[in-house]
């Protein structure tokens, strides 16, 4: 039986990289490895690790590494003069000052019900305290923006898909031309983790890009692929 597999291993062997790689580029492979590193990185956060685990010069981030990478990216490309953030738990806000700071240009206005006197301080940081829907708070955003500023969003707070929904009929018309809207946890409510709980992020941006006339650049979609 040995030398039948050796025999037999031995006979296909030229041809094994040529399927292995076949393998790999089929697409249902490359969706389930995407779905499984979803569920491995979000589930392990249940030990305090990943995502829970994670630091920027000292200060949590809560936020994958890859999705920073991926921020370094579009800031280096696009170059918002203005970054406005809903949700600012603790160090992301600091994240992206800091790709200012290297670019040399660039601000952020981070929005979030709670004020928390020991997140980091910035120059280029101003922080608003309340719901990232509201009248006041958008209208705050909105006399923000300088006359010809290239404008760039991120919305990460409230996870519910009418709160995130209300978020993108606000912000998405601050945004330039040329810029990015970031929805962030689209993968939660099963998509593929956390999945009972209950229409979010995913749910949100479907029904707004199915209301709203959207021609999406070729580079957006490589992103979200």
């Amino acid at each position: 039986m040995r030398k039948l597999i050796r025999a037999f291993v031995s006979k296909f062997r030229p041809i094994l990289p040529a399927v292995e790689h076949r393998l790999h580029n089929l697409s249902i492979f490359r969706e389930l490895v995407i779905r499984e590193f979803h569920k491995l990185y979000y589930e392990a956060s249940s030990t305090g690790g990943t995502w829970l685990d994670t630091y920027w010069l000292g200060v949590p981030t809560l936020k994958c590494p890859l999705d920073l990478w991926v921020y370094q990216e579009i800031l280096f490309e696009t170059r918002p003069n203005l970054i406005v953030e809903t949700g600012t738990a603790l160090a992301g806000a600091l994240f992206l000052a800091s790709l200012c700071d290297i670019l040399g240009s660039g601000r952020v206005v981070t929005i979030d019900i709670s004020p928390k006197p020991e997140r980091p301080r910035h120059e280029r940081i101003t922080y608003l305290t309340g719901s990232s829907t509201s009248t006041s708070v958008v209208g705050q955003v909105r006399s923000m923006i300088r006359p010809g500023e290239r404008v760039m969003a991120i919305l990460d707070s409230d996870h519910r898909r009418e709160h995130v929904l209300q978020e993108l009929r606000e912000f998405a018309p601050l945004v330039s031309t040329g810029c990015y809207l970031a929805v962030e946890d689209t993968n939660i409510n099963g998509h593929p983790v956390a999945l009972c709980s209950g229409p979010g992020p995913w749910e949100a941006l479907d029904e707004f890009s199915r209301a709203t006339t959207i021609s999406w650049p070729t580079e957006a979609r490589r992103r979200a692929s």
